[in-house]
């Protein structure tokens, strides 16, 4: 008996090591570029230890570690081609912005120090997909980052507003937020956000379903869309809004102000300001640009009065100021006794198509301010920003018609002719504009000659 169990371990044994030794066909793949391995040193470790490790102390993880992550999450490796075009944009539309605007020290202090990259999105059992998280004010993991494509601009926009949404908790960590902030829309948060419509969520006051979460996800998402998509987003939104749901969005976008302002000591308009440049100028976002919110009739009224001390510090081109003065001169000698003073000349957007250019004036003596209104046709390219006027007949007679009528002449010699044969360019003006105000004046410059221009204070309704 004893010997047929020898027997039988002998078969076993053999077998077992006939099973091991089979043989694999060999893959070549090079594991050592997506793992962790401190000691290789690539063109891309050099320059991210140049980039972000030397001057910020920021150290750059994209090979592959389990140490990273939650236990709960199954991701793939980064690629390691996606990691400079994400951390340039890492650079260019967060860091910079904040440096410039900051200061070295601030974003030296507050910059998380570990940013860990992978390949693909992080999925929640709800459904939901996780693009970024933060964690104790020192790391910024990113997600999905095999998909990012730098020419992209919404692809790249979206993954920078979660870079700004995660950089907002990570600031929350250091310097709470607003008490009054979670009181606005208190009532309406829901953990069942991802069962919230958008059109929902923007009528009970959030810029999306996600920020109607928690008041922390809210002031987050609040500043990431205010500082990436714009001024002129949010503002459509808000005007799109019931009335409670615009001034819930317009209160919360004062907290975020007086926070950056007050608590943090940065001015928001500023960094808005430095965001919206790189989102407009490198990445050129569409529906970041003046001609695509001009083309929507968001902006209803371009106000002129060149009395104004703002074009003291930011003159008008010399054509447009020789017309207006024109046609205020003509207004001022119309009556010895009365003198009318030329108050503004205002572009008044009807439609997306209709235009009445409106000359404000009121006796020197002060008094009922009277207006002159003439019509126009106008189109727009909202992808170029190219317009054109065309004067058509009076849409009346009495009232403020009746009014142009006593200034035809000079009017049709000065504004009329200024506007009309020409093709002008939309554009948020003039660049020297200050922050406070760089989201509220806009203009023309006649095509080809950038030089030759008007702008305004902007208005949103009629």
């Amino acid at each position: 008996m004893k010997r047929n169990l020898n027997k039988i371990l002998i078969i076993v044994v053999l077998l077992f090591t006939v099973i091991s030794c089979k043989k694999e066909k060999a893959v070549n793949i090079d594991l050592k570029q997506y793992v962790d391995n401190p000691a290789l040193n690539t063109p891309l470790d050099v320059w991210l230890k140049a980039t972000f490790l030397d001057p910020y102390n920021m150290d750059v993880i994209y090979r592959y570690s389990d140490y990273y992550k939650d236990n709960d999450k199954v991701v793939s490796p980064a690629d390691p081609s996606k990691v400079q075009p994400q951390m340039q944009t890492v650079l260019e539309g967060f860091i910079n912005p904040y440096k410039d605007v900051a200061g070295t020290a601030f974003i030296k202090k507050m910059l998380p120090k570990e940013w860990v990259l992978y390949g693909s999105g992080a999925y929640q059992t709800d459904g939901s997909m996780i693009l970024a998280t933060a964690s104790a004010g020192r790391r910024v993991t990113i997600y999905d980052l095999n998909n990012f494509n730098a020419n992209n601009a919404d692809g790249v926009t979206r993954k920078l507003r979660t870079i700004h949404h995660e950089f907002t908790h990570i600031l929350n960590q250091l310097v709470a937020m607003p008490t009054d902030f979670q009181t606005i829309t208190k009532s309406t948060y829901s953990a069942t956000w991802t069962t919230v419509a958008d059109a929902t969520a923007r009528d009970n006051g959030y810029v999306s379903p996600y920020a109607s979460s928690q008041p922390g996800e809210d002031f987050a998402e609040t500043v990431s869309h205010l500082l990436v998509l714009g001024q002129a987003w949010f503002d459509a939104r808000a005007n799109a809004s019931t009335v409670v749901g615009k001034a819930a969005l317009k209160a919360k976008e004062a907290s975020v102000v007086q926070y950056f302002t007050i608590n943090l000591g940065v001015d928001f308009r500023a960094l808005q300001r430095a965001v919206q440049t790189v989102v407009r100028d490198t990445y050129k976002l569409p529906t970041a640009g003046f001609p695509y919110w001009f083309g929507q009739n968001l902006y209803k009224t371009i106000t002129i009065n060149l009395e104004d001390p703002l074009y003291t510090a930011n003159p008008m081109s010399a054509d447009f100021t020789t017309a207006y003065n024109n046609f205020k001169a003509t207004i001022l000698a119309y009556s010895s006794t009365a003198k009318y003073h030329l108050d503004y000349v205002q572009f008044r957007f009807e439609s997306t198509t209709a235009l009445t250019v409106r000359g404000a004036f009121t006796a020197a003596a002060g008094g009922t301010q009277f207006f002159a209104d003439y019509t126009f046709t106008y189109t727009i390219n909202p992808t170029t920003g190219a317009v054109t006027f065309t004067k058509v007949a009076q849409a009346g007679t009495t009232g403020s018609y009746a009014n142009a009528a006593l200034f035809t002449a000079s009017f049709t010699s000065s504004i009329q002719a200024y506007l009309t044969g020409k093709t002008f360019i939309v554009d948020w003006m003039p660049k020297t504009i200050d922050n406070a105000n760089f989201n509220n004046f806009g203009g023309m410059y006649v095509s080809g000659t950038p030089t030759n221009y008007f702008f305004g204070s902007l208005g949103q309704t009629l």
